[in-house]
């Protein structure tokens, strides 16, 4: 019944398409006759020699323009030179004839309706298919696309930023970079001076000015909270609240900031030996928790449970009073610190970037589920660098070794003491360009035009009858991974800016 349903769909679809093509298709249709062309379905026989449930790829069949396609592209590597088409008709067509492009550049023509078994190379480009109809009335021409990524769709990539340096000083001596409220802002020193330099999007120019610091500044310790700054100077806790033109003094001591939460510095002070917590309002310090580190902490991630009552604060890594290097993470819920840790980092580090990112899994064959995980990568084990990139997927409390398509690329330096924040690009439909910096990306996916999807059909359009169709996709979030500055293995300040993406992260969703 519900195969009725949808062929009578095509049926009363078809007069609309149909009554607008031209004489680009060959062909002058009438109304009462479009019905006898319409391809009904599209998919590819089984063969789990090329892919595993290669049978349920799902192909869009655009009638108006005479496309057929798979909007979600095969996986990178996918062989598509032997795939054998299933291809059914509304009414029956007396003629179905598929052009094949060669490599040589030649054609091959190959009869449906007597050898539908033999095999088809989509490998040089779209193959054209001629529909004729029943009673030999009329040819309609379509176009059958097979798509494959032509990169691995869950490949983390790095690329170096459309900037050589780090923003401010053509001479960089040190740097932190920190995101807060949309902004990203980037203190950079060339020694002498300090540069505050802001941007909402690092792939646009950033505005740069001249501040002041207070006096032994420790710039790795930069903090901001909206327009508020602080940063640690002499063991003192100092802040601003005019663009760092000027600083005051807090009163409250403190030689290491976790992070800021809810508006409150977090941070650990050394009291005559003994380590407190301490913050910022002032509070009353407390015992510091055994086993937790006083420097060289991560960058922290705020993070929320469904559930839960109280946004959390997590950090890994860093150096405990003793000077021992630790693998724990640590997290904080406005009250309280606990090390959450039942599989820490497999390696002691400190100096490691955190950063909140996605992965995906495929839910059933080629339908993939977004997901949240944390990344941590570099970091010092107090004689090597660390270059491999650790992932875990219940906010810190076990961690692994990412798999190899997570893991950094052979030519980036590893680093410790870099700092990353993640931004979202916008895209569109002109060639995959950010909106707003109208710059080239690297593209793994070439785009097509969105496929509206009847339920258990796969007829498309944009007018037809009982469609759920909604409002197009022309534009969608990537989320970037930004990485500024470094110590390199030589101890010296790596001055370039990279940023990542996941492949897949890049594709125009599918609606």
């Amino acid at each position: 019944m519900k195969k009725l349903a949808i062929l009578s769909l095509s049926a009363v679809a078809a007069g609309a398409f149909f009554a607008g093509c031209n004489s680009s298709y060959d062909n002058t249709i009438q109304e009462d006759l479009a019905t006898d062309v319409i391809v009904s379905s599209f998919s590819l026989s089984k063969d789990d020699s090329i892919l595993a449930n290669l049978d349920t790829v799902f192909f869009s069949i655009d009638l108006q323009r005479g496309r057929i396609f798979n909007a979600d592209s095969l996986p990178y590597g996918t062989k598509i030179n032997k795939l054998v088409p299933v291809i059914t008709f509304h009414q029956g067509a007396s003629a179905v004839n598929l052009t094949v492009k060669k490599a040589d550049g030649t054609d091959t023509v190959y009869n449906y309706v007597t050898n539908s078994k033999d095999s088809i190379d989509f490998s040089h480009g779209p193959v054209s298919m001629a529909v004729t109809s029943l009673y030999n009335s009329f040819t309609y021409n379509y176009t059958i696309e097979v798509n494959v990524h032509k990169l691995p769709a869950d490949t983390l990539v790095w690329t170096k930023a459309e900037y050589s340096s780090l923003p401010g000083s053509s001479n960089v001596a040190g740097q932190k970079t920190v995101m807060t409220d949309g902004t990203v802002l980037c203190v950079t020193t060339d020694g002498s001076k300090y540069y505050l330099n802001k941007t909402v999007n690092p792939n646009t120019d950033w505005t740069s000015s001249v501040i002041t610091m207070p006096a032994g500044a420790d710039l790795r310790s930069f903090n901001a909270d909206g327009d508020t700054y602080y940063i640690l100077a002499g063991g003192a806790l100092y802040r601003s609240a005019d663009a760092a033109r000027t600083w005051s003094s807090t009163g409250v001591r403190m030689n290491h900031i976790y992070g800021i939460y809810q508006g409150r510095v977090i941070g650990a002070a050394n009291a005559s030996g003994s380590w407190q917590l301490v913050q910022y309002p002032q509070a009353q310090a407390v015992a510091l928790p055994e086993g937790m580190p006083v420097s060289g902490t991560s960058q922290p991630v705020m993070f929320t449970f469904p559930m839960g009552d109280s946004p959390q604060m997590v950090m890994v890594g860093g150096r405990t009073a003793d000077g021992a290097l630790t693998n724990a993470t640590w997290a904080f819920d406005g009250n309280s610190w606990a090390n959450i840790s039942t599989t820490p980092v497999p390696k002691a580090l400190s100096g490691m970037m955190l950063v909140p990112y996605y992965s995906f899994y495929e839910k059933k064959a080629f339908v993939y589920t977004r997901y949240s995980i944390l990344l941590a990568m570099g970091g010092y084990d107090g004689k090597t660098n660390n270059s491999t990139v650790y992932l875990s997927d219940d906010c810190g409390m076990t961690w692994y070794e990412a798999s190899e398509t997570m893991q950094l690329p052979d030519f980036m330096v590893a680093l410790h003491d870099a700092d990353a924040v993640v931004v979202n690009q916008t895209f569109t439909d002109a060639a995959l360009k950010p909106a707003t910096a109208g710059r080239s990306l690297l593209s793994s996916w070439s785009p097509v035009e969105l496929a509206y999807r009847i339920p258990g059909s796969a007829v498309i359009g944009n007018s037809m009858p009982g469609s759920r169709a909604t409002e197009a996709i022309t534009s969608w979030n990537c989320p970037y991974i930004y990485s500024f500055g470094g110590v390199k293995p030589d101890n010296t300040l790596q001055s370039t800016v990279w940023r990542a993406t996941i492949n897949r992260l890049m594709f125009k969703p599918i609606q």
